[in-house]
């Protein structure tokens, strides 16, 4: 059954959605919020964020959410925004490490000095 809603209750709706928003991690800037598919399943957004963090693709995403809804669940749009939490969350891992290996680099001699002014000493 579809409901009409007004500009109004649309827009409170809204609200209460990302009242119950999280985020991927402490330092995340991923938020996930909370998912009503076009069917009226209710998903949380704990429960979306433990399966894009236990997934290694987006297949995988798409899989465990159709394992675990159905294939009718969700409309094009629904898996859309569930993919692109999951993409972003997986940028944010790859700069992460980026930032950690370029601090490996810079910082990779003893006592905090560069290897190559170790090799100049010699």
């Amino acid at each position: 059954m579809k409901t009409l809603l007004t500009f109004e209750q649309f827009l409170s709706g809204s609200k209460q959605t990302n009242e119950d928003a999280i985020k991927a991690g402490e330092e995340s800037e991923v938020v996930i919020d909370d998912m009503i598919t076009t069917n009226g399943t209710e998903i949380s957004s704990e429960e979306l964020l433990g399966i894009i963090i236990s997934s290694e693709t987006e297949e995988e995403v798409k899989d465990k959410l159709y394992d675990k809804f159905g294939q009718t669940t969700f409309a094009e749009a629904d898996i859309s925004k569930v993919v692109a939490y999951y993409n972003e969350y997986q940028t944010e891992i790859k700069e992460k490490e980026k930032e950690e290996e370029k601090k490996k680099e810079e910082g990779g001699g003893a006592d905090g000095e560069s290897t190559d002014s170790l090799m100049a000493d010699l």
